[in-house]
C-alpha cells in the first residue's frame, strides 16, 4: 500500500475548486457517494450524479473508508475503467500523530489518480466507483465513508476528504463531489454474522422473467416482504404480505428479487425489459 505520509503530501495537488455548474432544477450539479454490500464482505462505492451528461472527462477520485482497527484490511480492489485505484491504510496510532482520535478505527484512503475517462450517465442512476473485499471477516463494527466534515477528516488537512474532480462543458477540472447519499453512509458487520435459512428453489415460482409490468410469485409459505435491488445494490422496491409486484415504472435492467417469509429466504435474478 501506498504510504501514507506521501499521500499527505499528494493531496493538495489533487483537490481542485468547487462545481459552479448547475443541473437542470438549477441545483449545483454533483455527486454523492455510497456504501453497497454486494454479497457477503464484499462491497461498492458508488457514485449518483444528479443530472444528465455524455461527455464528463472525469480527472481523480478519493474517499476514505473507515473499518474496525486490527486485522480488516481492503483486498481485491477493482478498476475504474481501467484505471487501478491506490488504497492507502491510516492507522489508529496515524490518526493519534495528527491529534485525531479515530474510536478504535482503522482508516483506508482510496484515491484514483489523475487522468481520463470520458462518462455518460443519467441523473439518479448510480453508477460504481469500485468494489473490493473486507478481510479477516469482521463480525462487529461497521464499514463507512468518512465525511470531510468529520473532525478526523478536519485533523488531516484534507488529505483524506472525498472529491470528485471532473471537466463538465469544457468548463474546466471541479470538484463535483456533493456529500454522502442517505441510507448509504455505512454497513453493520455484525448483520453478517446471522445465519440466513434459503428456501429451496423448488418451493417457489417467479413469473413472468423477463417482465416489463408485474412479478408474480407463488410459494407454498406465506410472504413476509419483497425486495428488489438494482446492479449497484440499492434496493429499488420493498412491499410486504403481497404475491405481486408491479415494475413498470422501474428502468430497463437485470435486478435482484429477495423474498423473505417465516421459513426462510429466497434471492432470484430477474430481468425488466
Amino acid at each position: 500500500m501506498k504510504h501514507f505520509y506521501t499521500l499527505i503530501c499528494l493531496s493538495f495537488l489533487t483537490l481542485t475548486g468547487f462545481a459552479q455548474n448547475s443541473d437542470t432544477s438549477g441545483e449545483p450539479a454533483g455527486y454523492t457517494f455510497g456504501i453497497v454490500q454486494n454479497v457477503g464482505y464484499n462491497f461498492s462505492v458508488i457514485a449518483t450524479p444528479n443530472f444528465d451528461t455524455t461527455n464528463s472527462d472525469v480527472s481523480d477520485i478519493g474517499f476514505a473508508l473507515m473499518l474496525p482497527a486490527g486485522n480488516a484490511d481492503v483486498t481485491n480492489v477493482t478498476a475504474f475503467n481501467t484505471r487501478a485505484w491506490t488504497v492507502t491504510q491510516v492507522t489508529q496510532a496515524d490518526f493519534q500523530l495528527f491529534g485525531a482520535d479515530s474510536n478504535n478505527r482503522d482508516g483506508f484512503a482510496m484515491n484514483l489518480p489523475p487522468g481520463q475517462t470520458i462518462l455518460s450517465h443519467t441523473a439518479g442512476t448510480p453508477f460504481v466507483l469500485v468494489s473490493f473485499d473486507i478481510s479477516n471477516s469482521p463480525t462487529s463494527g461497521m464499514i463507512e465513508i468518512l465525511i470531510n466534515t468529520d473532525p478526523i477528516a478536519i485533523a488531516l488537512g484534507g488529505a483524506i476528504d472525498s472529491f470528485y474532480n471532473t471537466n463538465l462543458l469544457d468548463s474546466g477540472t471541479n470538484n463535483y463531489f456533493s456529500g454522502i447519499t442517505t441510507g448509504q453512509e455505512s454497513f453493520m458487520f455484525n448483520s453478517l454474522s446471522i445465519d440466513e435459512v434459503m428456501l429451496e428453489d423448488s418451493s417457489i415460482t417467479i413469473y413472468p422473467n423477463p417482465t416489463s409490468d408485474v412479478i408474480n410469485i407463488i410459494t407454498t409459505t406465506e410472504i413476509d416482504t419483497i425486495e428488489l435491488f438494482d446492479v449497484t445494490g440499492k434496493r429499488v422496491l420493498s412491499k410486504s404480505q403481497t404475491n405481486k409486484i408491479k415494475v413498470n415504472h422501474l428502468p430497463i435492467g437485470v435486478y435482484l428479487l429477495k423474498v423473505y417469509s417465516a421459513r426462510g429466504s429466497f434471492t432470484k435474478k430477474v430481468v425488466i425489459n
